[in-house]
């Protein structure tokens, strides 16, 4: 007996039920996939993106230290300055390697906020090394030029050389170098000499974070702890940011994950409906096939092939949608967790779309027993008498 050829066949007898049930398994692999995908990439992003920092501790205003950092490294104000007298006690802290100031500002042109970073542009180069510039850097003492990042340049169709209208009052500033691109939020930002941009934005004096470079990471702890003795500094560590970040991420994939949990009962309970119902309509057949020799065994095994031949083809549609869709999916994800670093979230691991193909027929083994067992115990005679009932 060929039981795979006459499970297809026995399907497509019942062809929308079938469809539908395929497309409830595929919904639930679908959510699994994009969840453990997004989980992953988030985590390699974002490692990614705090290691392009180049930075191990973030000195902020006191206040909110977790959201100051957030928003500095993704580009937003924040309401409170530091001083250069704060500077200059950083800097003499031991543990210390390098300090540097900057000053982060937003204008708006053709209503499109613009980010400002001011920066000493010496020390930010030794803080990343991998900063390569198409022209060249700017040096602290100069005023009116500028360094753009490669996703600015793009949009603005700007090149070196080109002068655009900049800040508050539309100074003209000279574009003397193009960053290259990084991946990462830089090329996304303006960079200034710190004096220029505190002369621009009136913030002459005022500091909105210090990048710190401590001489041994092993230390960092032991450094911030001397460095919030300096009254108005809070500091925040690299790691603590990726911590803080990722429990917030968390909550929102508790969330998704119940979500999913309810997709995978109903789709459980779909699968064992349809089951069921396939092997009351076919109660006669069964009972006929019993009669010309077919055990107990065979009709059970009929229908659990059934049954992962559902779960399979779901599971190979819902990661197929998964990598299709994979765009819109990461779009909807970004809009409900707190922070979401640049770069693609969601990736096709080949070892993740063989684990949801394992979860649809787990799926489908679990809920194909019942009805194998039921369709298996029975009896010629009861099976005919009862289609006739």
């Amino acid at each position: 007996m060929n039981f795979i050829k006459l499970a297809i066949k026995n399907l497509m007898r019942r062809k929308m039920r079938t469809m539908l049930t395929v497309f409830g398994v595929a919904i639930a692999v679908a959510a699994l996939f994009s969840l453990s995908s997004f989980k992953d990439g988030y985590e390699k992003q974002l490692t990614k993106e705090l290691d392009n920092m180049g930075i191990h501790i973030l000195a902020v205003p006191k206040g909110c230290p977790y959201e100051a950092a957030s928003l500095i490294i993704h580009g937003g104000v924040i309401p409170k300055y530091l001083s250069l007298a704060d500077l200059e006690q950083v800097k003499t802290m031991q543990g210390v390697d390098l300090a540097t100031p900057m000053l982060l500002q937003q204008f708006y042109k053709d209503e499109t906020p613009h980010i400002v970073y001011g920066i000493n542009a010496a020390d930010m180069q030794k803080l990343k090394s991998w900063w390569k510039v198409e022209g060249r850097f700017f040096s602290d003492d100069e005023d009116h030029v500028m360094v753009i990042g490669k996703n600015i340049a793009e949009k603005k169709n700007l090149q070196i050389g080109s002068t655009m209208p900049f800040g508050p009052n539309k100074e003209p500033f000279t574009i003397v170098g193009i960053l290259d691109r990084t991946g990462g939020q830089d090329d996304e930002f303006h960079f200034l000499p710190l004096a220029a941009a505190q002369r621009v934005f009136d913030k002459d004096g005022l500091i909105t974070t210090i990048a710190i470079r401590v001489k041994d990471i092993t230390k960092i702890s032991q450094v911030g702890q001397t460095l919030e003795t300096i009254p108005d500094v809070q500091v925040v560590t690299m790691s603590q940011i990726m911590g803080t970040i990722l429990n917030l991420v968390g909550s929102a994939q508790t969330l998704l994950i119940s979500v999913i949990i309810v997709a995978i009962i109903i789709c459980a309970v779909g699968i064992i409906n349809t089951l069921l119902m396939s092997v009351n309509e076919r109660i006669r057949e069964f009972g006929m096939m019993k009669a010309l020799g077919a055990s107990g065994v065979d009709i059970g095994k009929l229908v659990l092939i059934e049954t992962l031949f559902i779960t399979i083809s779901g599971g190979i549609l819902g990661a197929a949608t998964s990598i299709i869709a994979s765009s819109l999916i990461e779009g909807f994800v970004r809009g409900i967790i707190p922070y979401a670093p640049s770069g693609q979230l969601i990736s096709s691991d080949p070892q993740l779309i063989l684990l949801c193909l394992a979860f649809s027929v787990v799926i489908g083994i679990i809920c194909g027993i019942y009805p194998a067992l039921r369709s298996a115990r029975l009896t010629p005679i009861g099976a005919i008498r009862s289609s006739y009932e």
